[in-house]
């Protein structure tokens, strides 16, 4: 049977483990209103660039090149995977849609150290990669980095179709959505009726420049809410971890209880006996 002093050193470990369990808890928790806050302003921005794009494409001249290639099989896909660890099944998911798209003839560009060490090890050559930043407020930075690497590699391979791969922390269980981010689907955007107004650019470059713009919007998009997913994940993992730590504190106490009283009953014993002896 282990001594009480064992059992209570054993209380003072579990105890620190619940104390860093609740500071990366509470940490992810920051992190994670801080990205919805930066959404908004991103969705913002996105609505801007749609409303201009809509009156832009009344003329829809250059439109048609830009949609070719659609049918190309290999391309490109933009991973927003993992940062750090401690968040459950979440990185192991992202690393498997990523895995999926290579082994499809994908080039990868990925976003987050521990899911580059993940495909690095399986042994996957990338085009492009960064950590995610530490905090949202850098992570248009890092949008406007992976979109000039984009553009750089669309100049070289312009028929190569994009797709981004990112979490939504709002879906079930953090669901990762893959959708396509080039050839850009103009049909999400209807053409306004109307007066138009006044613009000193032909449609073609101007309807590029702020296609140019409206990815980099997505790009910022899919970045913050891969932040905001893995960050929630973190929250939940931490959540159940701090309820089993909690559990298991909870059986060390009453262990520890028992080893006491089973102590103290013994040292009894040992002194009537003793008294005994003396008689």
């Amino acid at each position: 049977m282990n001594r009480p002093e064992d059992i209570q050193r054993r209380i003072v470990n579990i105890r620190q483990i619940e104390s860093i369990i609740a500071t990366l808890q509470a940490l992810a928790a920051a992190h994670l209103i801080e990205a919805r806050g930066h959404l908004d302003a991103i969705h913002a921005h996105e609505k801007v660039v749609a409303g201009a794009l809509s009156v832009a494409l009344s003329g829809r001249e250059g439109v048609e090149a830009m949609e070719a290639g659609l049918e190309q099989q290999a391309g490109i896909t933009i991973l927003v995977g993992a940062t750090q660890g401690f968040c459950g099944s979440y990185a192991d998911r992202l690393l498997e849609i990523a895995r999926d798209a290579a082994a499809g003839g994908d080039g990868l560009m990925v976003v987050g150290a521990r899911s580059l060490a993940g495909l690095i090890g399986w042994g996957q050559d990338l085009l492009w990669s960064a950590d995610m930043p530490s905090h949202a407020a850098d992570i248009p930075g890092l949008a406007n980095r992976l979109a000039d690497a984009l553009l750089a590699e669309l100049t070289r391979w312009p028929d190569r179709v994009v797709h981004i791969v990112h979490a939504d922390p709002a879906a079930p269980e953090h669901k990762a959505d893959r959708r396509r981010l080039w050839p850009f689907d103009f049909d999400r955007f209807p053409v306004e009726g109307g007066a138009m107004p006044l613009i000193t650019l032909s449609p073609a470059p101007l309807i590029g420049t702020l296609v140019q713009e409206y990815i980099f919007a997505e790009l910022c998009e899919a970045l913050m809410l891969g932040f905001a997913a893995e960050n929630a994940a973190r929250a939940e993992a931490m959540a159940r971890a701090q309820s089993n730590v909690k559990r298991i504190a909870a059986d060390l106490k009453g262990e520890f209880q028992r080893a006491r009283q089973d102590q103290m009953t013994t040292e009894i014993i040992e002194l009537a006996a003793g008294q005994d002896a003396l008689r």
